[in-house]
């Protein structure tokens, strides 16, 4: 007579052996491991999730001390825990070397020139971490130091152009908003490490202003009639920030099991109709896109928790009539998916995308290499796009889409100075329904090709171009730069353009400011 086992009969498996067996494979793999197994997801990217998750409780609890001098040290120990758990052991040196070096170079040399040595050296060291990383992973997503070292980049040259800022003698060519981040003199050592590895923007950002850090750090940031030099309560804006990635995650395993951006490299992608091809290049890139935002988010209410990300305030009026003094916390905020999903623009997109980055580009190399009392030029575009590129690495992916966003952006200023005026009344407002359809051709037409193109940043490689491009005839390609060549040089600019700035109708009409739009 045979005798089953519990584990035998119908399946049962008794909870003391399925007890011990989860024990034995998580000592035997990890838990961190054993969980990446479980959830199928990468660990080198389930470790800077929990890092990311850990910095709440962590970002609290700084809220509350009150040394600055004591905030500094915590802040700077919590970083390098993070790096070191989640980049590895030695991660931490590179952010150390350069960081230390560019700090040198602000102290001693010339005040005249010691920005412009800082964005070489640190450019050329993210440059040279990057070709590192595709000699030792090659097309490979895995996470090192090579992230941090992008934000640290963010972070060391903003600070040698606000320290020059601070002492430049010709203030007549300094902005107001120059003049809100520049900075006399150098902080102390401990102060500038503390500003390096802040925890809660060290792993994956945002980058942080050394202006912002230091008033933070001995709270003169709150000295405004809406917080009387106190911190305000963070935990409600930070649960809304935390819940915005929360709702992110479900399209996170959407994009990971259903729609993977590597499908439209198979052969089944090749044999959909062209219309579904269509929709599918803005879908699977669509979803791609959560990624960011759930990455982002994360990073954001971790910097709202500690109270940094407060921003200022609004008066506004209560439902019974009294004003009352908003607090606003969107400092680090980093992306507004509705407005990049419905952009109509690429300067839409520009704006609400990676606005931590784009702020860069814009404020310490757009600004910088265009002469002071002139007008932003093609150059301008040119050398903010290839900075950015460079910024990324070497991939040809990262070019490829650059290149694109160059012509998108074009299309996008002359499209603007030369067509809309003629969807335009005389009296401001809109010739509807004519301005809708402008709308949603311009909404479909920037979104698309951004999907389009911007799959070439996710496949890195050129030869994963290669396959998708010649399915749709190079015609995305011919569109930029025929849309490009027509409107710039073929298409009259308006006489008398009338105003983009619509008047709102009503029984008693009301006009809206350009500061108001």
């Amino acid at each position: 007579m045979i005798i089953k086992t519990s584990s035998q009969q119908g399946g049962f498996i008794s909870p003391r052996l399925m007890s011990s067996s989860l024990v034995s494979a998580i000592m035997e793999q990890g838990l961190v491991s054993y969980l990446a197994n479980i959830l199928s997801f990468p660990e080198d990217q389930l470790r800077t999730v929990i890092c990311l998750l850990l910095s709440y409780p962590f970002a609290f609890f700084l809220k509350g001390i009150s040394s600055p001098t004591i905030k500094h040290i915590y802040g700077t120990v919590i970083g390098l825990a993070f790096c070191t758990w989640c980049l590895g052991p030695w991660a931490w040196i590179h952010s150390f070397i350069s960081g230390t070096v560019s700090y040198l170079m602000m102290k001693y040399l010339p005040m005249r020139y010691q920005h412009y040595v800082v964005f070489v050296f640190v450019m050329g060291y993210i440059s040279v971490s990057h070709i590192y990383r595709m000699y030792t992973d090659y097309m490979g997503w895995t996470l090192d130091f090579t992230g941090s070292q992008m934000v640290l980049t963010l972070k060391l040259t903003s600070m040698a152009f606000n320290y020059y800022d601070g002492n430049r003698k010709d203030k007549d060519n300094i902005t107001e908003e120059m003049q809100r981040r520049a900075i006399r003199k150098l902080p102390s050592l401990l102060e500038f490490y503390g500003f390096i590895y802040f925890f809660p923007t060290f792993i994956a950002g945002p980058s942080v202003e050394i202006s912002d850090y230091l008033t933070y750090m001995d709270r003169s940031m709150f000295k405004d009639k809406a917080c009387n030099g106190q911190i305000p309560s963070t935990f409600m804006p930070t649960m809304v920030t935390l819940g915005k990635a929360i709702l992110c995650v479900p399209f996170l395993f959407i994009s990971n099991s259903v729609f993977p951006p590597s499908f439209i490299l198979t052969q089944t992608f090749r044999d959909l109709p062209v219309l579904e091809k269509i929709g599918r290049i803005h879908l699977h890139a669509m979803l791609t896109r959560f990624r960011y935002y759930f990455a982002w988010f994360l990073t954001e209410g971790s910097c709202t928790a500690c109270g940094m990300g407060y921003f200022g305030y609004e008066e506004r009026k209560a439902s019974d009539g009294r004003t009352y003094l908003a607090k606003k916390f969107s400092r680090f905020t980093n992306v507004h998916p509705l407005k990049i999903e419905t952009a109509l623009n690429t300067r839409d997109v520009a704006v609400n995308w990676n606005i931590r980055t784009s702020d860069w580009l814009r404020n310490y190399v757009y600004i910088r290499v265009t002469p002071p009392g002139s007008k932003p030029s093609a150059m301008s575009s040119v050398a903010t796009y290839a900075t950015s590129a460079f910024w990324h690495g070497f991939y040809p992916g990262y070019y490829i889409f650059f290149i694109a966003s160059f012509f998108l952006t074009e299309v996008g200023k002359e499209g603007r100075r030369k067509l809309r005026p003629y969807f335009i009344r005389s009296d401001g407002s809109y010739k509807q329904p004519a301005k809708l359809l402008y709308d949603i051709v311009g909404c479909f037409g920037i979104l698309w090709h951004l999907s389009f193109f911007g799959l070439s940043f996710l496949y890195l490689g050129f030869q994963q171009s290669l396959i998708l491009w010649p399915q749709f005839y190079y015609i995305p390609h011919l569109n930029l730069v025929v849309a490009w060549l027509v409107l710039k040089f073929l298409v009259p600019t308006p006489r008398n353009p009338t105003s983009p700035y619509p008047v709102q109708r009503s029984a008693t009409a009301t006009t809206r400011t350009r500061k108001e739009l």
